[in-house]
């Protein structure tokens, strides 16, 4: 296999590396997180077998000596460090609350390939009724609400810290019938069944679109939306129906103008919307699946969450936070309706959003508000356009946005974190309230199982 590795492979790259959970022992193996630097993705869809084969290569590094850390949902064929096949196992991350994979032996510190060899099991159907005339249809589209729901279900790859290069060779064998690809990353159609896409360096394990469907599948519009910066930014708007299309776009226009206005220029060089009809939606890197009503809660997610992007699960709370707000009027409170909760402190090693945030901080973003124009400064808004401004296309956490927070405001509040976001100490003992996660759902983000996200592909 092919592989151009562009870029050092130094460690003044290491990016999101800092926001890693701290390395621990599993099955006698010191488990070491790593950096990747670059991945090439090799798909296969052989229609005749049915099956989809899988070529992933990492260029990573490793800080310290110990075992690589990396995911798949899916049980890989075979692993390779540096040319040499080495055993793999799934493990469980200290708090029991995740799992993920390690290569089963001690690498050192340094620059290192790792090659694995999977199959891909979710997300992909076949349609074989005709000889050489069949086709597939595959999705990778994620949930933060579950663990594990990120790219880990369809390819390897690592933890939401962590930002790298990709570079997918999409081959669709075994029929005569032309496919096309959707996807949020520059593409090139070699043949009909025949694709590479590179994505962008800033994207994490939760911003990769892919829908690879047979070519007649779908009614699609191809447009362009004029950007305040002076671009065209080439949209693709994809359902079931023109009369669907006509009012995603309308739409659309209207949330984009509004959420430029508010915060700056559409962030990504593309826009895909894929009116999917199922229930609520999913934020990708310039790209959505979503239903009309949750549209503009996802365009709003094209800043935060996706501009900007969650380090980990403690993390995931600030984006959906923002968006609700947002979808609620950007509401302005003396205080939080609530005492105190944990949206922001659970274990470093969550990796799923805890599905408060939507309701409980949307209610803190209302008092961020409100306290901010209480100071004389101009409101929430102004403070976001800042913090996009200063930390796009990186990661970050719960730590980073009260820090710029505080720069902005010049004031300090870390007790209203400490009380509204890691659910610290409260005054009144005695105030009820909900505060069990699995009591909320949200419209936007509702809990789906695999079989529903496996349904729309």
């Amino acid at each position: 296999m092919k592989f151009l590795l562009l870029g050092l492979l130094s460690f003044g790259a290491l990016a999101g590396i800092k926001h890693a959970p701290t390395s621990f022992m599993a099955n006698n193996y010191k488990v070491q997180y790593i950096d990747i630097i670059q991945a090439q993705y090799d798909l296969k869809f052989d229609i005749e077998h049915e099956e989809v084969y899988v070529t992933t290569q990492f260029e990573f590094n490793q800080k310290k000596e110990g075992s690589p850390f990396f995911d798949l949902v899916n049980t890989p064929q075979a692993v390779y460090i540096d040319g040499v096949k080495v055993g793999q196992k799934l493990i469980s991350t200290p708090d029991k609350k995740s799992k993920g994979r390690i290569a089963t032996t001690t690498v050192s510190a340094g620059s290192h390939t790792m090659v694995i060899e999977s199959k891909l099991v979710e997300g992909v159907r076949f349609q074989n009724e005709r000889r050489s005339w069949g086709n597939v249809s595959a999705g990778f589209f994620i949930r933060d609400l579950k663990d594990r729901m990120f790219l880990e279900q369809y390819l390897p790859t690592n933890l939401e810290f962590d930002q790298y290069k990709m570079i997918m060779n999409v081959e669709v064998i075994g029929t005569k019938r032309h496919h096309s690809l959707f996807v949020n990353g520059s593409l090139t159609k070699i043949t009909e069944n025949n694709f590479t896409v590179e994505f962008p360096d800033f994207y994490t394990a939760s911003s990769v679109f892919f829908h690879l469907v047979p070519i007649n599948r779908f009614t699609r519009w191809y447009l362009t939306y004029p950007s305040i910066d002076g671009r065209e930014v080439p949209v693709i708007i994809y359902s079931g129906s023109r009369l669907h299309n006509k009012y995603l776009k309308e739409k659309a226009w209207n949330v984009l103008a509004e959420l430029e206005a508010d915060y700056g220029a559409y962030p990504h060089d593309q826009l895909i919307i894929y009116g999917s009809g199922l229930k609520g939606g999913m934020e990708h890197a310039g790209a959505t699946e979503t239903s009309l009503i949750s549209l503009g809660h996802e365009l709003q997610h094209m800043w935060f969450a996706k501009g900007i992007h969650p380090a980990n699960g403690n993390s995931g709370w600030l984006d959906e936070a923002i968006a609700s707000w947002r979808d609620k009027g950007h509401q302005s409170y003396e205080k939080p309706f609530y005492e105190s909760v944990n949206l922001g402190a659970h274990s470093p090693y969550t990796r799923k959003t805890d599905k408060r945030s939507y309701e409980y901080g949307r209610s803190f973003m209302a008092y961020l508000d409100f306290t901010l124009k209480d100071i004389g400064r101009t409101g929430l808004k102004d403070f976001l356009r800042t913090f996009f401004e200063n930390r796009k296309y990186t990661t970050v956490t719960t730590e980073d946005f009260k820090t710029e927070l505080e720069d902005y405001a010049q004031m300090s509040f870390g007790e209203d974190f400490n009380q509204y976001i890691y659910g610290g100490t409260v005054k009144n003992k005695n105030h009820k309230h909900h505060n069990l996660e699995e009591d909320f759902e949200n419209p936007h983000h509702p809990k789906v199982s695999k079989k529903e996200l496996n349904s729309i592909i």
